[in-house]
C-alpha cells in the first residue's frame, strides 16, 4: 500500500514537470517572437528544432496562437 501511495505521489510530480507551459518551452528552445512570424515561419520552425513529439505540438498550438498572420488576432501582420 505504501509503495502504491509513493508512485502516485511520484507520477502526480512527474507530469506536472512533463506538462510544460508555454512560455517554458519557448525559453528552453529559444523560441522566436511570434508576433513578428507568419503561422507557416512558426510551425515550419518549430518542425525543424523541436524533436519532441509532444512538446512540438504543444510549443506549435501557443506559438500560432500569437502569430502575426493568424486571423483570431485582431492585428495582421504588417499592419
Amino acid at each position: 500500500m505504501k509503495f502504491f501511495i509513493k508512485s502516485l505521489i511520484i507520477l502526480g510530480l512527474l507530469s506536472s514537470y512533463l506538462s510544460a507551459d508555454c512560455a517554458t518551452l519557448a525559453k528552453k528552445y529559444k523560441a522566436p517572437d511570434p508576433a513578428s512570424k507568419t503561422m507557416k515561419q512558426v510551425k515550419r520552425w518549430v518542425k525543424r528544432k523541436v524533436k519532441n513529439a509532444s512538446e512540438a505540438s504543444e510549443l506549435e498550438k501557443c506559438l500560432v496562437a500569437a502569430a502575426a498572420d493568424n486571423p483570431n488576432k485582431s492585428k495582421m501582420a504588417g499592419q
